[in-house]
C-alpha cells in the first residue's frame, strides 16, 4: 500500500476532492462561467469516496465499537449527499450564482468539519482495527472508482431541505 496507512490513503483522497471543489469555488467566485466540469468531478469522487466508506470503511469499525461516531458520520454522508444533488440541479437549471454559492457554502462547511471529523479520529481508529485485506479493498477501491449504479448514502434523502 505504498507505505501509506489506510486512514493517510483516505486524508489523501479528501484532498484530491477538495482540489475539484477548490476550483469550482473559485470559478464562483470570479466573473466567468460557473466551472461544472470540476464541480461534477468532485461530485463523482465525493460520492465514490463515500461509497467506499460506508461499504468498507465503517462496517469493522462499528463491529469494534465505534457506533457513536459511524452514526455520526452516516448522518453527515447524508446530508452531504443531498447538498451536491441539490448543487447539481442548480447547476443544471442555470440557477444565479448566488444561489448556488449559497448551497455550495453550506456543502463546504459541513465537508469541511465533517473532513475533519473523519481525519482525527476515524482513520486512526481504522488504521488500528482494519485487516489487510480490507486495507487493500479499500485502496483498490479508491483507485477503481467505480460506485455501483444507484447506490446512495445510507441517509440521503433524510434532511431537511
Amino acid at each position: 500500500m505504498s507505505g501509506q496507512t489506510i486512514g493517510q490513503v483516505l486524508e489523501d483522497d479528501h484532498h484530491r476532492i477538495d482540489r475539484h471543489f477548490a476550483a469550482f469555488a473559485a470559478s464562483l467566485a470570479g466573473d466567468g462561467a460557473v466551472a461544472e466540469d470540476e464541480l461534477a468531478a468532485g461530485i463523482t469522487a465525493l460520492k465514490h469516496h463515500i461509497w467506499v466508506e460506508e461499504e468498507l470503511h465503517f462496517p469493522p469499525l462499528r463491529a469494534a465499537g465505534l457506533m457513536g461516531p459511524i452514526m455520526v458520520m452516516l448522518k453527515e454522508h447524508g446530508e452531504l449527499w443531498d447538498l451536491l444533488d441539490r448543487l447539481e440541479a442548480q447547476v443544471a437549471e442555470a440557477a444565479a450564482v448566488a444561489e448556488i454559492s449559497a448551497t455550495w457554502q453550506v456543502a463546504a462547511a459541513l465537508l469541511e468539519a465533517h473532513n475533519a471529523k473523519e481525519e482525527q479520529i476515524l482513520y486512526p481508529s481504522g488504521d488500528q482495527v482494519l485487516d489487510t485485506d480490507t486495507a487493500a479493498d479499500i485502496q483498490d477501491c479508491l483507485v477503481n472508482e467505480t460506485t455501483p449504479e444507484g447506490w446512495v448514502a445510507q441517509m440521503a434523502g433524510r434532511t431537511a431541505g
